[in-house]
Order: structure tokens, then sequence, then C-alpha cells
């Protein structure tokens, strides 16, 4: 989600309590605290100057930003305590939602969050927080709550930990790694949700690349995998990526990558996520790269690598309507994921094509493996919806169902594609979907605003020269009869 103003991403909230306590700029302090190795449960501790003027909420994140899907995050919260200044406040009160009434005069909340719990209980791997031996790793939205109205308040965060661990935290990246506590800051809160910490002896911190933004990897492996060759490819896929789009919208990035031992035949591995200066990838522990894994195998975790840090640009720079403001406690319903699927994953493809011995071949090989062959094998019934009303269903169940996935992001990468060469020919080669890609992160870094369906042709038109919006008329409507 750059670094341009996301102060921007807020949710705006309803009712006149939540509209003045946006007025105030006063920071948010949180503390991250996990006490003792072996500890089920961090402690999330988080103020702020002004005493509440009335009743306010706290709320615990469910939606997942570019999850496409909710998780209960508030059911492993517990212990959730109230302060006004020194002393205590009114009990919080549990409302429904994943919501806590907060007593006029607070100004300090304090709550645990049971990681051990939230493993077991969410069985995707990528939307869970986890500690194991010697290790923790945090997603920020599944640990940290809001206070109803402060979420374009800037953050400052510490986190702490067990004496002589070492922590690292994507919001402030160090090297090397020290031991906690450390301290980081964001613009607001959804900057601070999109954020990973780590700790632990057992996570491998390394700083890949320095420029043009340094690049970082945190790893973690309860299985055999060959770092080097990992931060070969990653550092190949980061530096392709930049290139494609043209710009650095963030200070520095990281990918977090665990090789996990599954904790039952019910927990899936193999997806992947990202976010605003970071992507994540969880993976079953035998997925490792190693010593005698294949040139195909590395084919395929650089194309991953570039299709999620491809998506810092799309969606998280360049988006439609509904990604941002974002809404946490319900998946919003999105008109445009065959945008920030497909027309993300199309640009990595081309970028990693590009250092390749035949570019096109390349292309045309994924085109054929990464969408058509997921257009082709998909049910009819799929096929015949509107991509507009695909995109919605997939909205809540991206991945549950990931028939919805593919095809939403199939049909959104041929349409880039077929854009792209349209743009191609008719500009004999001086254009391509690259340009148009690079103005929309442009515009909507001038604009702060999503783009509406309806105005993609015109944008590309302006970018390019080229009137699309046959074919974008084309791809949007049913596949077949």
């Amino acid at each position: 989600m750059g670094l341009r103003v996301v102060s921007a991403f807020v949710v705006l909230a309803a009712g006149g309590a939540a509209l003045r306590a946006q007025a105030s700029t006063a920071e948010v302090t949180y503390r991250f605290v996990y006490a003792n190795p072996g500890d089920a449960t961090v402690t999330i501790d988080l103020s702020w100057p002004d005493p509440l003027g009335e009743a306010t909420a706290l709320v615990m994140p469910r939606a997942i930003p570019m999850g496409y899907g909710e998780q209960p995050f508030d059911q492993f919260v517990s212990a959730v305590e109230a302060f006004a200044g020194s002393a205590a406040a009114a009990a919080p009160v549990r409302e429904e939602g994943p919501r806590w009434r907060l007593a006029p005069g607070t100004t300090r909340v304090r709550y645990r969050v049971d990681l051990r719990e939230m493993e077991r209980e969410v069985r995707a791997a990528s939307d869970a927080s986890r500690v194991r031996d010697g290790y923790l790793g945090a997603l920020g939205y599944s640990v940290f709550a809001f206070v109803d109205g402060f979420e374009q308040r800037p953050v400052r965060l510490r986190v702490e930990g067990p004496a002589g661990w070492p922590v690292f935290c994507t919001l402030a990246p160090a090297w090397p790694v020290t031991p906690a506590p450390i301290e980081g800051r964001s613009p607001d809160f959804y900057a601070l949700a999109d954020a990973q910490i780590v700790l632990g002896p057992r996570a491998v911190i390394r700083r890949l690349v320095d420029t043009p933004a340094p690049l970082y990897l945190a790893a973690y492996a309860e299985g055999a995998v060959d770092l080097d060759r990992l931060g070969r490819l990653a550092a190949t896929a980061y530096q392709r990526v930049i290139d494609y789009f043209g710009t650095v919208p963030f200070r520095h990035y990281t990918i977090h990558q665990e090789l996990l031992a599954p904790l039952s035949p019910r927990h899936e591995y193999g997806m992947s996520m990202e976010h605003l200066d970071s992507s994540t990838y969880y993976l079953a522990a035998s997925a490792g790269l190693t010593a005698t894994s294949t040139p195909e195998d590395d084919a395929r975790v650089l194309y991953n690598f570039a299709h999620h840090i491809a998506h810092a640009w799309v969606p998280k720079r360049a988006y439609g309507t509904g990604y941002f403001p974002f809404q946490w406690e319900l998946a919003p319903v999105l008109d445009s994921i065959w945008f920030a699927e497909g027309f993300g994953q199309y640009a990595a493809i081309v970028a990693v094509a590009a250092g390749m011995p035949d570019p096109a071949a390349y292309r045309q090989g994924m085109l054929q493996r990464r969408f058509r062959a997921n257009v082709a094998g998909a049910p009819d019934f799929l096929k015949r919806l509107t991509l507009v009303d695909l995109s919605r269903v997939a909205s809540t169940r991206y991945a549950e169902d990931f028939r919805t996935g593919r095809l939403v992001f199939s049909r959104g990468g041929l349409m880039a594609a077929a854009l792209d060469d349209r743009i191609q020919s008719e500009t004999k080669g001086a254009k391509s979907l690259r340009d148009a890609l690079r103005y929309l992160v442009a515009w909507t870094s001038r604009e702060q605003r999503a783009f509406r369906n309806e105005e993609l042709a015109g944008l590309i038109r302006e970018a390019t020269g080229v009137d699309a919006g046959s074919i974008i008329g084309e791809w949007m409507g049913p596949l077949g009869k």
C-alpha cells in the first residue's frame, strides 16, 4: 500500500465522536511485548495523550488487506484493560463485532493476543502469526487494534522481547540486527498494520541489496533451504520489478519467508501476501530451495518474488475503488481485483522476461501457464460472470475457493496482455502498458484517490495516446455464452 501519502489510507469513521477524534494528530504509542521464550501470548499496549471525550470503540481488525477474506483475530484477544492516566479506567465492554467500548477519559489500553491459539485455529498459514521454538513472527493486522477515529494518527512502535533475542521490524529494518527493544514509526495505522515483526535466535536476517533502496531477507526455516540461492533470486526479482516501474516508492523493502512444519493436515501452506514495503511467504518446510533444486524451481521462486513485489506498485500505489480507504472490520466488496491481481502479475511477468535469453518466449509461456490454462479449465458458471461480478464474488473467497481467485487474476492478466499488444502495435513500440502503469502510479499519488473502472481507458489513453476502450470492454464482459 507508496509511502506517497499513506496517511490518506484511513477508514472513514462514522459518527461525530469518531470525526472529532480524527481532528487530533497526536501520536499513538504502541508497545509490543513478548516477555519470555516459549510464551504463547504477546502483550499490546497503546496510549495517546488526549483523554477520550466520550465513549469510543477499540477495534480489532478482521479483514486483511489484499487477503480478500476475513479472520477472527478478535477471538484471540483477552485481558483487555483500560487506563485513565496512571489509574485504571472503567473496564472495556465487549460489543458486537470485533469491538470493545472504552469509557470517556481513557488514555491507554492493554490486551493480550494468543499467537499459539491463532496458529492452531487459523488454518491459512499466510493469515496467522506464530510462536515456535526460538522464533516469533507477527503480522501487524493480526495483533494491533486501533481506537475508532485514530486510524490517521501517526504511530510510534516499540518492540520488546526476551533478553538477548534479536528483533526485526519491517517498519524500521536495521542492519546488523540488534537485541530488543527497538523502535519505529509509521504515518498511520494502516502502515503499522501492514508491517511484520520477527524475533528470536532462529530467525535469519540478511541485508541483500543497498540501493536503490535497501532490500532485506527475514527467514525462518524448519526444513532445508539454501539462503544464498534464495537471496540471489530475491535480489534479481527486486531489481527487475524496480526497472519495470521506474520508481522506488518505499525507503526499504523486506522479503519475509517462513518454511514451516505443518501443524496438521488441515493447515494450508503455499500462499504469499504483499504489503506496503514488504512481502510474506509462508511455505511448507519441504518447499525450500536446496542444492538439489532445479532451474525450474529457481524460475518458480523468481516469479513468485517478482509477482508479490510488483504489488507494491499495483495495487498498493495504483488501485481501484475499495482498496483504500480500507475497512478493517469487514472484507470490502471490490470491483477491480482483476486489475490488482491480473495487471500486477502481468507486470511481474514482463519484468522478469526482460532478463531472460528470449523475453518473448518467456512471456508467451507464462501467459499460457499462468493465465490461459486457468481460463480454459474454469467452470462455465464462473466464465459467464462479468469481470466485475467475478471480482465481487472473489472479494470474500479468493483463496477459500481458489477457482474464483485464479479466474479473476487470469482474465485480468490476459486483458493486460491484450492492452500491451495494442499499445505497442499502434505506437510502433514507442509505448507499452508499462507507460500506462507508471502513469497510473503517478496519477494516484497526485489525485490521492482510486480510479473508477470507467476511467481506466481514458487514463491509458492519456499515458500512451492509444484508445484501448474496446479491449477493456471486451474483457469486462462474460466469456462465452
